[in-house]
């Protein structure tokens, strides 16, 4: 009996009719799910490191900047002129470890406007993950600056005990 199924479905045609639109239509699902669809998706990361300022510290205090410029060097070959999109944007950041009363920023600011930035506040000598710029144009051009302020008091120069580090992760 097994045989006889076996015989039957191999000698028998597809029951399938993709003539006229229904052809049209399984045609375009395909190339929608084709793997270039997906690699267009993949998310990408620029990774850069920096030593922070020298601190001339005054009575009122002073401020260390890290600034992290995304030029066309730092994306693929052929990708001006794509829109992209900001999925967060990792940081480790260093202390001014002999000053006192430290705060730091994470600024952002959107392609070729580097006198907008929008700031969220972050822990000195600390990593973490911020996605509080998301909403906001992204591409070549865009910034990045952690901004180290100290009080004045301590040491009258403060200088950073190491590097602070960004990755910002994107996709086209």
């Amino acid at each position: 009996m097994i045989m006889e199924l076996i015989s039957a479905s191999l000698g028998s045609k597809p029951r399938y009719d993709l003539s006229g639109r229904s052809y049209l239509v399984f045609l375009l699902i395909g190339i929608t799910f084709s793997p270039s669809g997906v690699v267009n998706a993949e998310e990408k990361m620029i990774s850069k490191t920096v030593t922070p300022t020298v601190i001339n510290v005054i009575s009122i205090g002073g401020t260390g900047l890290a600034i992290f410029s995304l030029s066309p060097s730092d994306f693929p070959a052929g990708s001006f002129g794509v829109p992209k999109q900001l999925l967060g944007i990792d940081w480790n950041t260093t202390s001014y470890p002999e000053n006192i009363k430290e705060s730091v920023e994470l600024c952002y600011s959107r392609p070729y406007k580097t006198a907008q930035r929008t700031c969220v506040p972050i822990w000195p000598g600390s990593s973490g993950t911020s996605t509080d710029f998301n909403d906001q144009p992204f591409g070549q051009g865009a910034g990045v600056t952690i901004k180290h302020h100290v009080l004045g008091g301590g040491a009258r120069l403060g200088y950073p005990a190491g590097s602070d580090t960004v990755t910002v992760r994107y996709r086209d």
